[in-house]
C-alpha cells in the first residue's frame, strides 16, 4: 500500500469511534486488502496509536467472529 493510501486509510480509522462505526466500515472495505493488515500497516508507520490499533483489532475480530 503506498503512503497516500496509509494516510487515507489511518484518516479513516482514527474517525473509527464505536463497534459499529468498525463495523460499517469493513462493510465498506473494498476487499483488496484485510482490514486487520490495514490497521497494522497503519501502526506501523506511525499513524494510528496502538491503543487504536488494539481497540480496532479487537473489534474487527469480534465481528468477524459474529459473522
Amino acid at each position: 500500500m503506498t503512503n497516500l493510501n496509509l494516510i487515507a486509510k489511518s484518516k479513516e480509522l482514527n474517525d473509527l469511534a464505536c463497534k459499529e462505526c468498525t463495523k460499517g466500515w469493513i462493510e465498506k472495505h473494498d476487499k483488496k486488502t484485510s482490514p486487520i493488515d490495514d490497521v497494522n500497516d497503519c501502526y506501523k508507520e506511525g499513524l494510528i496509536s496502538l491503543k487504536l490499533k488494539e481497540r480496532l483489532i479487537n473489534e474487527i475480530e469480534e465481528i468477524n467472529n459474529a459473522n
